[in-house]
């Protein structure tokens, strides 16, 4: 890609021009870089090293000497809005896949094939290459000219639903993971989303960072799934999936001890007796269980 366009496409400043006049690959990962990339950074030791590896630019928002006359140095406002103008540029004849965070976190987790670039934070890296692209956050989803909502196309029959775990059977293996039924849609969604593509995944490795249940003992300690009958759900927020999941609670739940908290009440976790503990945009601190080695003698 020519300097010249790259200026022009992040409304940058040319501050110095240099001697070279294309770039092969954006990054701004310093270990990453090498002849013929463009390096982004505010970081002056990341810059040097970059130059060292062979940079042939440099694209900076702050003020910082130019330390090499020889490389293309580019000044811009923002580094992030910088990526997204470029990235804006990259998808001119390319289709951009949106979806909600949940599925998003979903795909992003299982995933296992390179051709994907999920975009949910700034990573010049996906500009080197044509990925498919996908994303969650409004901001990027408004940049491009043709974009498609992810839907649900194929379905999953749970043969056993606990209230943190879910059986079934997909593409001939059968499956058993940590994750509540409650989000049922969004991994049906995202499956659907692998499977129009043909990407590689691995389904055993599905997280989220919502309904997350953590066992502990009498001590506070955390232990495996499955071995206490006291549970800590952490990632609830009061956002729009906050019902949704208190409604789950109460009917999943409804026979067993189950307290609640947040910021008003936390300091009565540690002092109170529960099956469940649901944290409510706050946290806890639990310990490591300590495991004792045999002595010898």
């Amino acid at each position: 890609m020519r300097i010249e366009d790259i200026v022009n496409i992040t409304d940058g400043e040319l501050v110095n021009e240099g001697y070279i006049k294309d770039i092969l690959f954006f990054s701004d990962e310093v270990k990453r870089v090498q002849r013929e990339h463009l390096f982004v950074s505010n970081n002056i030791d990341d810059i040097k090293e970059a130059i060292k590896r062979g940079a042939y630019a440099i694209l900076f928002s702050k003020n910082i000497d130019i330390i090499d006359e020889e490389i293309a140095w580019i000044k811009v406002e923002d580094i992030n809005e910088s990526f997204l103008k470029l990235l804006k540029y990259k998808l001119l004849d390319k289709t951009l896949y949106y979806t909600d965070e949940i599925t998003l976190q979903i795909i992003a987790s299982i995933n296992r094939d390179k051709r994907l670039a999920i975009i949910d934070k700034v990573n010049f890296e996906y500009l080197n290459e044509d990925y498919i692209y996908i994303t969650s956050q409004e901001k990027v989803k408004n940049i491009a000219i043709e974009k498609l909502e992810i839907k649900k196309e194929l379905e999953i029959i749970p043969t056993k639903v606990a209230p943190f775990i879910i059986e079934f059977n997909f593409n001939n293996q059968r499956y058993s993971l940590i994750f509540p039924i409650l989000y049922l849609d969004k991994l049906e969604k995202a499956l659907s989303f692998f499977e129009k593509f043909k990407l590689a995944y691995h389904l055993k490795d599905i997280k989220i960072n919502r309904f997350i249940p953590q066992f502990i003992n009498s001590r506070y300690e955390k232990v495996p799934f499955g071995r206490t009958e006291k549970v800590v759900i952490k990632g609830i927020k009061k956002d729009k999936y906050f019902i949704n999941e208190l409604n789950y609670i109460f009917e999943r739940l409804k026979y067993a001890n189950v307290k609640f908290y947040d910021n008003t009440n936390i300091d009565e976790f540690y002092k109170d007796n529960f099956n469940f503990a649901v944290l409510i945009d706050c946290d806890v601190e639990l310990k490591e269980k300590e495991i004792k080695e045999n002595n010898l003698f």
